[in-house]
């Protein structure tokens, strides 16, 4: 792995693998001006009422659903963004005794298997979204079906997102390559 001004470059990389990382780096840019967008959204709603509370008396009426809705958001969009740096929780126990080569295609494996599960997450979300909308709603801001819907749409970025890294796994397991491994922290 090199470093270029404001670029990493993985020398190993095929064509295959470096258009990848360039799509997963996109989406991973995007993804980080929604979520700083978001929590400054939900940072400057909530201040903006403690102090419009507490010098003015004043409530600003949208600020549970701004605040709720925005974290929600912010949990799942910030899952897919983990997703796209490779820091999500992860437990190596077994996988530090293996060889790189065979490491590879346990992350191969444990792709295949993340994306399963997040695919039934999606499914439950677009269930969620079927309820919610036989359920009559006040009139909110954000109500909670619009929350419902960023089940599918966080849910679709882990899944885009560890598809991505699959194929570049598999094109470095197809080329025999190792790809670079983040250092390991040891705890």
């Amino acid at each position: 792995m090199q470093l270029r001004p404001g670029k990493v470059v993985y020398p190993d990389d095929g064509q295959l693998a470096r258009q990848m990382r360039k799509v997963d780096n996109y989406l991973g840019v995007i993804e980080q001006i929604v979520l700083v967008t978001l929590m400054s959204i939900v940072v400057v709603v909530a201040a903006s009422h403690a102090i419009l509370d507490r010098v003015a008396h004043v409530q600003i009426s949208f600020k549970d659903d701004v605040i709720r809705g925005g974290t929600f958001a912010i949990a799942l969009l910030g899952g897919a963004f983990a997703t796209h740096q490779a820091r999500h929780l992860a437990m190596d126990l077994i996988s530090r005794r293996l060889s790189a080569r065979a490491r590879l295609f346990l992350k191969v494996v444990l792709g295949l298997f993340t994306m399963l599960i997040v695919v039934l997450l999606v499914r439950a979300g677009f269930h969620a979204i079927d309820i919610e909308k036989t359920v009559p709603h006040e009139d909110k801001l954000i109500t909670p079906l619009r929350i419902a819907y960023l089940i599918p749409i966080g849910g679709a970025l882990i899944v885009v997102h560890t598809l991505l890294h699959t194929i570049i796994d598999i094109d470095y397991i197809v080329r025999k390559k190792t790809p670079p491994e983040r250092m390991r922290s040891g705890h």
